[in-house]
């Protein structure tokens, strides 16, 4: 049975104006049911109490809730994070940090990181499991981000080797790596977002102000006081010519590399504290 060719005649109603493509209708058609792959296609017909979950989580996508929101989970990496309301979305474009950081390290490397923002922790985590001697330090101040970040950490069974933090003590160089994804979309650029964005995710980890630097410019300002000598600053950029051009008014730091993402832009910035 081709399930996105039988909507109909299952019971699944659809608007006019949907926005689902094919693969989405079997992820959540899948999801509501708890079903495998397997077992989904065997399939002939719904009850009239599976139809009302599956047409309930349909609605709710209709309305341009994120899909990672409805199923609680987002890819990252080759692995599902726990993710819901209040957290940034984990894209695929931010694994290149994860490239960028492995540029640096080998896998047996013992280090102290810093994920600054660190969201769902999916950063964090993964890097924790690519790097068994590392150890992290997650730096947010939203609670929804302490909540999924000790979710995942547990989820990932590396509680034990990450500390969570709200703030910073700017006079201590403990720091073998800073990685961050910022917020770094432009304050006005904001409202032409797709409706998934910037109706459902956080803009605080959105909004970098005006020309989107604000949160760089942060960064910058601090690394060099807490990052050991000749180690690394790791940054995700929107913009990475601007980015540079920040790293140039101060001479901490010197660029080492950048990693494309998959549309081939500069996305992972890699920086060396002099």
């Amino acid at each position: 049975m081709q399930l996105e060719f039988k909507c109909e005649e299952l019971g699944i109603k659809f608007s006019d104006s949907s926005i689902f493509n094919k693969q989405e209708i079997f992820w959540l058609v899948s999801y509501a049911l708890g079903l495998t792959t397997s077992q989904l296609m065997t399939r002939e017909k719904f009850s009239s109490d599976e139809n009302s979950k599956i047409n309930s989580l349909i609605k709710r996508r209709e309305a341009h809730e994120p899909l990672q929101y409805i199923m609680g989970v987002a890819d990252f990496y080759g692995r599902d994070f726990e993710v819901g309301p209040g957290i940034l979305i984990p894209r695929h474009d931010t694994e290149t940090l994860i490239d960028a950081t492995k540029k640096i390290f080998s896998p047996d490397s013992k280090f102290n990181f810093l994920d600054w923002g660190t969201g769902s922790g999916c950063i964090a985590v993964t890097l924790l499991l690519e790097f068994q001697n590392s150890f992290a330090y997650m730096l947010d101040t939203s609670p929804a981000a302490f909540n999924y970040a000790e979710k995942n950490l547990s989820r990932f069974d590396v509680r034990e080797r990450a500390k969570l933090i709200s703030s910073l003590k700017l006079d201590e160089r403990i720091f073998d790596l800073i990685i961050s994804n910022p917020p770094y979309i432009p304050s006005g650029e904001i409202q032409n977002l797709m409706p998934e964005v910037k109706n459902y995710e956080p803009v605080l980890a959105l909004d970098g102000g005006e020309d989107g630097m604000n949160f760089y410019k942060l960064i910058f300002k601090h690394a060099k006081s807490i990052l050991k000598e000749g180690c690394y600053l790791i940054l995700e950029a929107g913009d990475a010519e601007q980015v540079q051009k920040l790293k140039t008014l101060d001479k901490s730091f010197i660029f080492v590399n950048q990693i494309l993402d998959s549309g081939n832009f500069p996305r992972a910035l890699i920086f060396k504290s002099r």
